[in-house]
C-alpha cells in the first residue's frame, strides 16, 4: 500500500536519449531545373516515439541546360526536421532553408534574380533496424516552396523585358535511402 510519501508506488523506466548521425543519397525534384541528385548528413537526438534533427543537403542538378542555354545548378539546403516514429513507419514535419547556384557557360548574359530557397513540408518513411545501433531508412517528402529560385537572361530593360528562364515550382519532392547509427 502506497504512503503518503510516495513509497510503493512505481514509475515507468524512461527511456535515454539517444544520439543519431545519418548518411544518405537524395534524388529532389523542383528544388533545381530537371531531376537533381545528392548526399544528405543528419545530427539529431531521439527519445521514445520523437526524434529532432539537422539536417544538411547538397544536390547537383542532371539538366545540363534551361531552355537551350548550357548551365550548371547546385543547391545546399539546411533543414529542421521534428519526426512522429513508429516501430517501422514515421511522419515528420520540416522546414529548409538553403540556396541556388547557378553556374552559366556564358556568364555574362544570365543573372540570377533571387537564388535564396525557403520551404515547408511532410516526410513518410520507413526505417528498419539491423542492429541495436544501425538502421536503414527510405522516405518521400513534399515540401512547399515559399521562396523560390529564378534565373533570368540580361538584356537591356530599356528596350525589352528580360525573359525568365526558369523558376523554382510551388511544390518540390525529394526521394532518400540512408543509413542511421545510434549512440
Amino acid at each position: 500500500m502506497p504512503t503518503s510519501s510516495g513509497e510503493g508506488t512505481t514509475a515507468g523506466p524512461s527511456e535515454p536519449v539517444r544520439i543519431e548521425a545519418g548518411l544518405g543519397a537524395t534524388v529532389g525534384l523542383g528544388i533545381t531545373p530537371g531531376v537533381a541528385a545528392g548526399t544528405t548528413l543528419t545530427l539529431g537526438a531521439r527519445w521514445s516515439d520523437w526524434s529532432v534533427a539537422v539536417e544538411g543537403r547538397g544536390l547537383v542538378s542532371l539538366a545540363k541546360e534551361v531552355e537551350g542555354v548550357p548551365l550548371g545548378t547546385t543547391a545546399f539546403t539546411a533543414a529542421t526536421v521534428a519526426c512522429l516514429r513508429g516501430r517501422h513507419l514515421f511522419g515528420c514535419g520540416l522546414a529548409t532553408l538553403g540556396a541556388v547556384r547557378f553556374a552559366p557557360a556564358a556568364p555574362w548574359d544570365l543573372r540570377v534574380r533571387s537564388k535564396a530557397l525557403f520551404g515547408l513540408g511532410a516526410r513518410l518513411g520507413s526505417a528498419w533496424r539491423l542492429s541495436d545501433r544501425w538502421s536503414v531508412h527510405a522516405h518521400a517528402e513534399a515540401i512547399g516552396i515559399v521562396e523560390e529560385a529564378r534565373l533570368r537572361r540580361q538584356v537591356d530593360h530599356g528596350v525589352t523585358p528580360a525573359p525568365l528562364y526558369w523558376t523554382s515550382p510551388p511544390l518540390g519532392a525529394a526521394f532518400g535511402l540512408g543509413v542511421t547509427a545510434s549512440y
